[in-house]
């Protein structure tokens, strides 16, 4: 067997004609001298009544004259400041080469191009090496630089291997220049695929198959894109009305390009089956947003977000549409609902996009004539407390009449909302700012947070941030340099990482996992850990806060019964910062031992959450009755003018509850004196 120096010997003065099997000849023979020849056709068939097969005529990759490089002389640049140009020796090789590959024998034959060319070369194996490396050698630097070494150390173990391989003498000339060269060519290799086809609809169809080998359902409607892939949910075309095929979709587009009509806006939807069943069991509210600048198509990216039981979030469903306006998003929500026919939202959170909101209501149309079709569902469209603040930043231009709107949004209950939009209509002058106002107030049920006291979970999402940080991972790993196979890739990547953390999520609920926190006393972490894990990082937030109290000197709030008035109570009805601090230090003025939050009281939390509902619990606010703990139910539908009366009622000592709750918090003595002598002198007033 001889060795891969004579090898390269053997193929480099090819005296006598040599014959090997066509395999051996491509993977052992033929990567140790490709550097040498150079081809100068294409393949030519044999010629007639010989075996068939094809024939590649070779010559000496040093066969051109190389002339030294006139010295420009256009411009006045001196020497040290022009550009450094090396020219090769003149080197006149005729040695030439003729490989002759049989088909039906499976032989290669090397042999003489012609027999009056000279069979050695003018000049030596190395002097070839010098100019470029073989085959052989370039498969060997290209695994070495994938290794996070040194260049130093890449170099000593590519000269380590091509020694024992019998290539010492050529891995000599490996230089730093060809290792960066290698690198490069292999980043570009890798983004080669995140780049996608020139074509869009070609580009979506790569793109769905790569979702299909990673788990995902897709559809797609307009553009000219193949009908069906194998395995996969045929394609939808909504232009058509149905399930349409490829011819049909190309005839429509032809038409209205003939015709001047643009071509009608394409999207692509695509969900893994556990996110659509999640959608299912979990979508009552869902959150939907968009990200843009992450394909040079810029097609914008929608994501529709879900929250199980376990108080996780995580994606439910992702759309690509070309264009963003009403009709093409309520084509992909229709698509949507075809992947997840259960999926039955009762409120969805946006920004305040009018295209979107207008989608939402062509998907979800509410009720004609007093009644809903059984396939139809009313859907409520709510606004994030953050882009509505956002909006009055660059609306309202007065400081203050912003930032009583600022409390407006953010108050509990309709009597204060009503107080403060009057306060900030009366302190404006701004006529522009005072519609705006007027024409907020007409939309008052989808952003202001006293609409949403009848489920605790409204106020807890009242914003999109967790989207937002989504989609800000998405623009971080996507590009506008590439197309919807590199977008895909990025939210395929974050679609697993949520997983993984839902995952974690379980296993640590199922496991009662206790939250170990030094800081923290142990009597209340033992109750602490028999909540589900999303909930004890909640409990242990609000222990560090009741230890913040405490190290401020602050006494105790004075409760009487276990609610109170804070944000974290309402939005989660559970043990907060002053409940703890009660339960802790009680009445110091009574001198009784401290039994304001007793173990039976813990186990009224703990049995909220239930094996089968788990945070589901805060969908709605229900009244119950337990061991004399009362939550009224705030609802008007029936008893008239005096459940009205009583409703108001309500709302004044919740206001009056509320504003001692701040004056404490910033310990404001002279503000409650001042609220408590109002009181009782309301209070002394004789009936009238």
């Amino acid at each position: 067997m001889p060795t891969a120096q004579e090898k390269r010997e053997l193929l480099f003065n090819v005296n006598i004609p040599i014959e090997l099997p066509t395999k051996e000849f491509e993977d052992d023979w033929w990567p140790l001298i490709s550097n040498a020849w150079t081809c100068n056709s294409g393949p030519k068939p044999t010629p007639i009544g010989a075996p068939l097969g094809y024939i590649r005529n070779y010559s000496c990759r040093l066969a051109a004259k190389y002339n030294p490089k006139p010295k420009d002389t256009s411009n006045d640049t001196p020497d040290t400041k022009r550009r450094k140009r090396t020219s090769r020796v003149p080197c006149e090789c005729q040695a030439a080469i003729k490989i002759t590959h049989v088909t039906a024998t499976g032989i290669t034959t090397v042999e003489r191009n012609h027999y009056d060319t000279p069979a050695i070369h003018t000049h030596s194996l190395a002097d070839v090496d010098k100019v470029r490396r073989p085959a052989a050698i370039k498969t060997l630097i290209g695994k070495e630089t994938l290794k996070s070494n040194s260049p130093l150390e890449t170099i000593a173990s590519i000269r380590q291997l091509a020694e024992e391989s019998g290539l010492g003498e050529v891995a000599a000339f490996v230089t730093r220049t060809e290792l960066v060269n290698t690198r490069r060519k292999q980043r570009q290799t890798d983004l080669k695929p995140l780049v996608g086809d020139v074509h869009v609809d070609g580009e979506v169809r790569s793109a769905a198959e790569l979702l299909v080998t990673k788990g995902y359902q897709w559809l797609s409607f307009g553009g000219t894109t193949a009908s069906v892939l194998t395995g996969v949910i045929p394609l939808f075309n909504i232009n058509n009305g149905g399930l349409g095929s490829s011819s049909s979709s190309s005839s429509n587009n032809n038409t209205n390009t003939n015709s001047g009509i643009a071509d009608p806006a394409q999207g692509l939807v695509f969900a893994r089956s556990q996110q659509l069943a999640k959608m299912s069991t979990h979508g009552w509210l869902t959150l939907i947003g968009s990200v843009e600048d992450t394909n040079k198509h810029g097609w914008k990216l929608f994501t529709l977000f879900v929250r199980d039981c376990l108080g996780c979030w995580d994606s439910g469903a992702h759309f690509f549409v070309s264009d963003t306006n009403s009709s093409t998003i309520a084509q992909a929500l229709q698509l949507v609902r075809q992947l997840a026919p259960s999926w039955q939202p009762r409120y969805m959170l946006t920004d305040r996009s009018p295209a979107v909101t207008a989608g939402i209501e062509i998907t979800f149309p509410k009720a004609t004539h007093g009644e809903q079709q059984a396939d139809q569902q009313e859907c409520k469209v709510i606004f994030s407390a953050t882009h509505t603040m956002q909006v009055w930043e660059r609306s309202i231009t007065a400081p203050q009449t912003r930032q009583m709107m600022v409390q407006a949004l953010h108050c509990r209950t309709r009597l204060g909302f009503e107080h403060m939009i009057e306060k900030a209509l009366s302190g404006c002058n701004n006529q522009e700012t005072k519609q705006h106002i007027k024409d907020c107030i007409v939309s008052t049920d989808r952003w202001a947070l006293f609409a949403r006291q009848e489920s605790p979970f409204l106020l807890q999402a009242a914003s999109l941030s967790i989207l937002d940080a989504y989609h800000h991972e998405v623009k971080r790993l996507s590009s506008v340099t590439r197309g919807l196979i590199g977008t895909s890739r990025a939210v395929m990547e974050l679609d697993d990482i949520n997983t993984e953390l839902a995952l974690k999520a379980r296993t640590a609920s199922c496991t009662n996992e206790s939250t170990r926190i030094d800081d923290i006393r142990s009597p209340l972490l033992s109750h602490i850990k028999h909540f589900p894990y999303t909930v004890q990082t909640l409990l242990v937030d609000e222990a560090r806060a009741m230890n913040a109290r405490i190290a401020k000197g602050k006494r105790p709030p004075g409760l009487k019964h276990l609610r109170c008035g804070c944000d974290f109570f309402n939005k989660y009805l559970l043990p907060c910062r002053h409940i703890l601090h009660m339960a802790l230090f009680g009445d110091l003025s009574s001198g009784k031992e401290p039994s304001f939050l007793s173990d039976a009281d813990w186990m009224l939390f703990q049995d909220m959450f239930t094996k089968k509902e788990g945070l589901d619990v805060y969908r709605t606010r229900n009244p119950v009755a337990r061991n004399g703990h009362e939550v009224v139910e705030k609802t008007a539908e029936e008893g008239g003018k005096e459940e009205v009366d009583r409703l108001k009622m309500e709302e004044l000592f919740e206001r009056s509850q509320r504003l001692y709750q701040d004056l404490a918090d910033r310990s404001d003595q002279k503000g409650l004196e001042a609220l408590v002598a109002d009181l009782e002198a309301f209070s002394s007033r004789q009936p009238f």
